[in-house]
């Protein structure tokens, strides 16, 4: 048996029902000999079903690169071999940022001066995957100065065309309707990553408006298409991030933006491009465990919509992704003054949250007074961690080995003492 067939089989004598699709779905996978025919995937289909469901059909793209990115999203979903679930995902992914493009080119043809909003000094969490972003941005979101977003205000930051910068009760109906469907589909997510609609969430959703959707490597596994993205110009989908983050505002404004995914680790370059003065976290923690727990998510996601899925390209992909993230990341950050970088090291956050929040506070001059220390007491208190369980993984299902990892991260693990 080969060595990715011989760990799959491991995983699945041992953890069961977290490899492929969970009964009553695994039903649905007897259609796979129909699935191309039943769910076709292509750019015609996807946009012509998003403009029927919308009433619009401007997607504001006057050089054309949106539709590039689209066509490129649509080429490598292509290659992949996905069941009928995965085929499915795929299509309601494209449906639902293509509709939510439309609602929002519309929004601001009617609603130019929602672009002259300033975004000033946003906060900006990241770091690599499973590096503790979570925690930290859900106590930071105790401030009432920082405007966190709620996950149904990311993956529908417009309405339907009657109330484009309203109709809020659609809007979190239809993210809790993406909720139920990932708890159905996934159930053993939330070992790792809890997602419920009213939660703080990562704001990767932005990006996706303007085709570069990170769902689908994360956690449908298309990872080439992570590979493809590297090389693209993430200024656009930055410039739309912001257009957004201004549409939100005009709902509700603080402060300050606080905004958090680890995937802008990737493009940092492009996030200063368009918040050139960000004040960026970046977390930290032991690469074993980063790349352990990473490996395990991404795995048994993707698990669930790929027809084979070899658990040691899991590996070797989050062992090469990982590195080009640390580097991308401290290219962008050596552009930068120190005064607008602050890093955390996972363990000092679990060890003295609030002494390293306080830090945070100080080195970005930000106000903090009694009465906001007693919030974020009371929220560290809560251990806001968005995990429930534990999150169970061995590396070497994944290829992988403790002294292969630290050897490939050994200058970073310098650098940053994890």
């Amino acid at each position: 048996m080969a060595a990715g067939a011989s760990s799959q089989k491991r995983l699945q004598d041992g953890l069961g029902q977290s490899m492929g699709p969970s009964f009553p779905l695994s039903l649905v996978t007897l259609l796979d000999p129909l699935r191309k025919q039943l769910l076709p995937v292509d750019a015609k289909r996807a946009m012509k079903m998003a403009e029927r469901f919308t009433g619009l059909h401007d997607y504001g793209d006057p050089d054309g690169s949106f539709r590039t990115r689209l066509g490129e999203t649509i080429g490598d979903v292509q290659r992949i071999d996905w069941n009928t679930l995965g085929r499915f995902g795929v299509r309601y992914i494209l449906h639902w940022h293509l509709s939510n493009r439309l609602r929002l080119v519309e929004l601001l043809k009617q609603r130019p001066d929602i672009e002259r909003i300033e975004i000033e000094r946003p906060i900006v969490i990241t770091g690599l995957f499973r590096t503790g972003t979570t925690y930290l941005h859900n106590v930071l979101a105790a401030d009432p100065s920082n405007r966190g977003a709620r996950m149904w205000e990311l993956a529908h930051p417009v309405g339907r065309k009657r109330d484009l910068l309203g109709d809020e009760r659609w809007r979190r109906w239809r993210g809790g309707h993406e909720v139920a469907m990932n708890d159905i589909m996934i159930p053993e997510q939330a070992e790792a990553h809890h997602v419920t609609v009213d939660a703080y969430e990562e704001d990767f959703f932005l990006l996706e408006n303007d085709m570069a959707v990170m769902k689908l490597f994360v956690g449908l596994g298309d990872f080439e298409y992570a590979r493809t993205m590297l090389g693209w110009d993430m200024r656009e989908p930055y410039r739309w991030h912001k257009r957004q983050l201004q549409v939100l505002w005009e709902q509700r404004s603080a402060a300050r933006w606080l905004l958090k995914c680890p995937w802008h680790l990737w493009n940092l370059q492009a996030l200063l491009a368009v918040y050139p003065d960000a004040r960026v976290i970046q977390t930290h923690r032991g690469m074993v465990q980063a790349i352990g727990s990473q490996c395990s998510l991404s795995g048994r996601i993707a698990s669930k919509f790929r027809r084979s899925l070899d658990l040691h390209e899991v590996g070797r992909f989050w062992i090469e992704y990982s590195r080009m993230g640390i580097e991308r990341g401290l290219q962008a950050r050596d552009a930068l003054p120190a005064s607008q970088i602050y890093d955390v090291r996972l363990g000092d956050l679990h060890a003295k949250p609030l002494e390293v929040v306080e830090d945070i506070y100080h080195q970005f001059e930000l106000p903090l007074d009694d009465v906001l220390r007693d919030q974020l007491r009371a929220r560290i208190a809560e251990e806001p961690k968005a995990q429930h369980g534990e999150h169970d993984y061995d590396i070497a299902d994944y290829g992988l080995s403790e002294a292969e990892i630290d050897a490939e991260f050994a200058d970073y693990r310098q650098r940053f003492d994890v």
